[in-house]
């Protein structure tokens, strides 16, 4: 701005003196007037370049930073993927291994399989769901209502699976397992958030 301002009064300089009547002519100096303006103007122009690079630089470095950044997300998101794939598979190992050969079959043709109470006697199925998700039945099968008890946190479905397993057909905890449990009616649509933990 400094620069156009200079520019600026020594052309109202030039003009002034050459449109002035009574003004005798004054020999030209190479370096007044507009050669000084021109000199100021390519100053100018060299400033606006430097600045014109520097910033295109910082563009490059923040755009390289982004672009690292999200590669590095990716690589973490990539890894948690597999660790989870891992987990639910070695879940599912250790599920099948508890199941009886019925059971294993049952659960492999069906998604579910059932299980007997180890103090109630009574008959409870099991389903791979992570809501209310244990269907107390009735002697004729018809579903009484069902169960929900699960971990808080990211506890592979198959290990959830299993630990009501063990707790139901376990004659000491299958009465203290019901009793923390969040019981429904056999329809009723069930939110996530109700789930409470397994002792």
């Amino acid at each position: 701005m400094l620069t156009l301002n200079g520019a600026w009064r020594a052309i109202r300089r030039f003009i002034v003196r050459t449109n002035t009547p009574d003004a005798t002519p004054q020999p030209v100096d190479p370096h007044s007037g507009w050669t000084r303006a021109v000199d100021r103007c390519n100053g100018a122009l060299r400033n606006v370049r430097a600045v014109s690079r520097q910033l295109h630089d910082f563009y490059g470095q923040i755009r390289e930073q982004v672009e690292e950044t999200q590669r590095n997300r990716e690589l973490v998101w990539q890894d948690l993927m597999r660790k989870d794939r891992r987990a639910n598979r070695r879940a599912l190992i250790l599920l099948t291994r508890l199941l009886s050969p019925e059971q294993r079959q049952e659960f492999r043709k069906s998604g579910y399989f059932h299980v007997v109470g180890g103090a109630s006697g009574d008959r409870y199925r099991i389903r791979a769901d992570m809501v209310a998700n244990i269907d107390a039945l009735r002697e004729d099968g018809a579903v009484k209502y069902r169960l929900c008890i699960l971990p808080t946190g990211g506890v592979p479905l198959y290990d959830v699976m299993a630990a009501q397993l063990l707790h139901l057909q376990d004659s000491g905890t299958e009465q203290t397992f019901l009793q923390q449990a969040n019981v429904y009616p056999p329809h009723r649509k069930v939110e996530l958030s109700r789930s409470v933990w397994i002792a």
